[in-house]
């Protein structure tokens, strides 16, 4: 099993060094009052990493509200 997950890792690794690899020309992105420049895989890189953690965030939030009403539920349940 461990050797599948390597091999999995592995190949996505190499996929994904071989997209940055390809994709690193230098793009200018405009924000409101200023612009910067940086290479695309950067940015994509970025925009990946907020949405992981709008995803966890959004995900965290989801959980707080199941454990506070499961433990609502659990104190109903006791009396």
């Amino acid at each position: 099993m461990k050797l599948i997950v390597a091999i999995v890792f592995i190949l996505i690794f190499s996929v994904a060094l071989i997209f940055s690899i390809l994709n690193f020309q230098w793009i200018e992105i405009n924000l409101f009052f200023f612009s910067i420049s940086l290479p695309l895989v950067v940015a994509l890189t970025i925009e990946l990493f907020a949405g992981i953690l709008i995803g966890y965030l959004v995900a965290a939030n989801e959980i707080f509200k199941l454990k506070s009403q499961n433990s609502k539920l659990n104190k109903f349940s006791d009396k």
